[in-house]
């Protein structure tokens, strides 16, 4: 099976991201992988067989620089009549007049990543193509966080030479890394973040193991 690295500069991975407090992770979810994956090549957020086929791509993360945390805050609701556009003002609890609100959302700054996707050699294929070409924009989170430099690095025939070329784009700056396991008794920790479909909200869990790599 193929590998495809992906170099992140920095991103917004949303985790848990809802309501007024929107949060972040401190390293690529593959949530927001997949989402930016399905931007590049046009896929529907209903669309479940495509997410599902990308969601099952294995995943492997390199955190080459730490990032910090910055939290901005954002109005939802603003500038909307509550009668002709009820579902995009917030409902409220109470059953009262639906109202803007603010939210919280945390950023990573000056942070990079290095991502390898592993499995089916035509489906990254048509991932690597659409990166490189996108139907539509392309963002590592939220859409403030516009790419600074091309995501793509390359796809490579096999897992092994494209680990090899994750290391190289990384070098010993490492400081995390964070890998998928299919059995739980050998993960380390349970994320919520497969996507199942992004327009209702929809996830499902997976198993990562993590290690601390700074010398």
């Amino acid at each position: 099976m193929a590998g495809l690295v992906l170099r992140c500069p920095h991103a917004v991975v949303g985790y848990q991201s809802r309501f007024e407090r929107r949060t972040t992770l401190g390293y690529p979810t593959k949530s927001g992988v997949v989402g930016m994956l399905c931007a590049a090549m046009g896929v529907p957020r209903n669309d479940r067989d495509s997410l599902r086929q990308l969601a099952n791509l294995e995943m492997h993360v390199l955190v080459l620089s730490a990032a910090q945390r910055m939290t901005d805050f954002h109005t939802v609701g603003g500038g909307y009549d509550p009668k002709e556009d009820r579902d995009c003002v917030p409902a409220k609890v109470d059953g009262g007049s639906p109202a803007t609100v603010v939210t919280y959302r945390d950023y990573l700054v000056n942070g990079k990543f290095a991502v390898l996707l592993h499995g089916d050699a035509a489906l990254l294929e048509r991932c690597e193509s659409s990166l490189r070409d996108p139907k539509w924009g392309v963002w590592l989170g939220r859409k403030t966080c516009i790419p600074a430099a091309p995501i793509c690095h390359g796809l490579f025939p096999t897992r092994e030479e494209a680990g090899k070329h994750m290391e190289e784009v990384s070098g010993s700056s490492a400081v995390q890394e964070i890998w998928e396991t299919a059995q739980f008794d050998e993960g380390m920790d349970t994320i919520s973040d497969v996507p199942v479909d992004f327009s209702a909200r929809e996830f499902s869990v997976r198993r990562v193991l993590s290690r601390s790599m700074q010398r």
